[in-house]
């Protein structure tokens, strides 16, 4: 038996929806089965995967936020408004 991660994305009344869950089972189509039954709601999509050591928290977040196009890519920088004034200062 394996350990499979489920990431659903869904519609849930007019917003996004995430859910994970795992389910243990022996091969990738019982997991899919499983999966399918366990849907959070009609229309979804899902990602189905074996569990390792590679993933990260905030995964499906990550992806969901991509999908409707809410993810920022580039981080600021803070201290990018700072005034350049200072780059001369000498002590």
């Amino acid at each position: 038996m394996q350990v499979w991660i489920i990431e659903y994305i869904y519609d849930e009344d007019g917003s996004v929806g995430v859910k994970t869950a795992k389910v243990r089972a022996p091969d990738y189509e019982t997991a899919r089965q499983f999966a399918i039954g366990d849907a959070p709601a009609k229309d979804f999509v899902m990602s189905l995967h074996p569990e390792s050591e590679d993933q990260f928290l905030g995964t499906p977040g990550i992806r969901a936020r991509e999908m409707t196009g809410k993810v920022v890519h580039e981080v600021p920088d803070p201290d990018d408004d700072l005034e350049d004034d200072d780059d001369d200062f000498r002590a």
